[in-house]
């Protein structure tokens, strides 16, 4: 039996989106010296990665976006399983410093576990004078927002829910349709109640004024 090949175009399943990780983040900067600080105390740990360039190299072909080779770089390990993830900084000395208020990059997350882990977090931010800028009980999660050298907002967050299914059903509702942004805490006043051991369900009480600003 002799078969031919089918020319038929493939059905719209194959067309469809895989399913995709984010696994690199990359952040130019002119503060290579003090973002790389930063993330290394955010973080835990120092780039495994730097690299700068040859002063001696070609220049980089006119209409081209900068490439690893061009820039002095940083790669540092958010997390390594079950698949890699990192955070990468390219430093560009000429770069000027742009608008945080302009369009580009709103802010970024990194999940905690627990909210132990995000108290945690929050007091090993604290002990090198890094301070939040805003903190919230978004109902669904409970975050700390900071701001890195150039003004990038960094959001530390744990998921106030046990399960997926809770968290959707909560973020179906009217009370989070009514208002997403949540109750705005004080974060120090918040950390300290976590530490006398104020049970979970009152802390994060959207009503709990003990810790709102």
């Amino acid at each position: 039996m002799t078969t031919t090949p089918s020319t038929a175009a493939p059905a719209a399943r194959d067309r469809e989106a895989v399913t995709l990780r984010l696994s690199e983040l990359v952040l130019k900067t002119g503060r290579f010296e003090e973002m790389s600080a930063f993330y290394a105390h955010a973080l835990g740990r120092g780039p495994f990665y730097e690299r700068t360039p040859d002063p001696e190299a070609p220049p980089r072909p006119a209409g081209m976006p900068e490439r690893a080779v061009d820039v002095r770089l940083g790669f540092f390990r958010i997390h390594d399983t079950p698949y890699s993830q990192v955070l990468a900084l390219f430093g560009i000395d000429s770069l000027t410093g742009a608008d945080p208020c302009g369009p580009g990059l709103h802010h970024f997350r990194f999940d905690v576990g627990s909210l132990g882990e995000l108290v945690a977090q929050h007091e090993h931010m604290a002990s090198n004078g890094t301070r939040p800028h805003r903190a919230a009980n978004h109902g669904q999660a409970t975050s700390f927002y900071y701001r890195d050298p150039d003004g990038n907002i960094v959001e530390f967050s744990c998921p106030n829910f046990a399960t997926m299914e809770e968290e959707v059903e909560f973020m179906s509702g009217p009370v989070f349709a009514a208002n997403p942004s949540g109750l705005e805490l004080d974060p120090d006043r918040f950390a300290a109640r976590y530490r006398a051991g104020d049970p979970k369900s009152e802390l994060l009480r959207l009503d709990n004024k003990e810790v709102a600003l």
